[in-house]
């Protein structure tokens, strides 16, 4: 292999080592503080499981009378 072929198949890698360490140099993971989100209020959670419960039992009744409907029809 002569010396400008291995400097060409060596650019993909040295490319992808400087986006590398452009991105540490960049974002700098390490100085980023962790996300803290709010812990959800038990109200919050109660509503929000009523309103799925609601949902589905909507849902529940939909297929109830779409299966009445299809024994009817038979």
């Amino acid at each position: 292999m002569t010396m400008h072929q291995l400097i060409a198949l060596s650019f993909p890698l040295l490319t992808a080592a400087a986006v590398a360490v452009v991105a540490l140099l960049v974002r700098r993971p390490w100085s980023e503080k962790p996300v803290e989100l709010p812990s959800p209020s038990r109200e919050r959670v109660l509503d929000h499981l009523e309103r799925l419960n609601a949902e589905i039992e909507g849902k529940a009744h939909l297929v109830r009378q779409e299966l009445r409907h299809l024994k009817n029809t038979r």
